[in-house]
């Protein structure tokens, strides 16, 4: 069997893979499987088949694109998991982030240090005001809220943003979400913060299809970003 050669990452790089669930994707898993037994008995909960598919669509879309970057075989890939849940390697550089919503999947790569991927649809929410009060800083809801009224633009952004980072840090929803002010980023498609001491943090906006909002968020620099359409 010929070398797999990995694709390069450089430093202070960020790559983001765009994915578009498609069902051949679906198809080519039951006939050839590439997840592991732990993703089998993840899908195996969901009780809509819809569910069980886009699921196993955007790991098998995350498996082949992290092998790319590898050298390995897409079911080789090992992950380790943070006790918060989040998967990692455990040996090598490559740091990685994942999010899916809807038919659209997003997987951000950087080298060296945390990264966060967020996607969004853009819908009605209930009972915004608790969500609100769990979800953001007060200076945050002031925005979201001003002249009295909801701003759906501004809360979706946010969301995105504040996501993102807390993909990256790997806390989750298991962290005061509150505590994570990012008001200033509301309106900017860049700023950086610093979180923990010195900390270096940049998050921004990336493009994304009408009716999503997307984000992402790198502990370090982004000198260079590259995009690629994994359909």
């Amino acid at each position: 069997m010929s070398e797999i050669v990995p694709l390069p990452l450089p430093k202070n790089e960020l790559h983001v893979w765009r994915y578009i669930l498609r069902q051949e994707d679906y198809l080519n898993e039951l006939e050839n499987p590439v997840l592991s037994e732990e993703e089998k008995v993840s899908y195996s909960r969901f009780v809509y088949e819809k569910d069980k598919r886009k699921y196993i669509c955007n790991h098998v879309f995350r498996r082949y694109v992290l092998a790319q970057y590898l050298g390995v075989r897409p079911a080789d890939i090992k992950y380790s998991y943070t006790n918060f849940g989040k998967p990692f390697f455990a040996e090598g550089n490559i740091e990685f982030s994942h999010s899916y919503r809807a038919d659209l999947g997003l997987l951000a790569l950087y080298n060296g240090s945390e990264v966060g991927i967020d996607i969004e649809q853009i819908k009605e929410m209930q009972d915004v005001h608790t969500f609100c009060d769990f979800s953001f800083s007060e200076a945050e809801k002031k925005l979201i809220f001003a002249n009295g009224s909801f701003d759906q633009s501004t809360f979706f952004s946010l969301w995105t943003f504040k996501e993102a980072f807390i993909k990256a840090i790997g806390t989750g929803l298991n962290a005061d979400i509150t505590q994570f002010d990012l008001a200033d980023f509301a309106h900017q498609e860049m700023k950086e913060m610093e979180y923990k001491g010195k900390a270096h943090w940049i998050i921004k906006k990336l493009p994304a299809q009408e009716g999503f909002e997307a984000a992402y968020a790198v502990k370090g620099e982004v000198q260079k970003l590259v995009e690629f359409n994994y359909n």
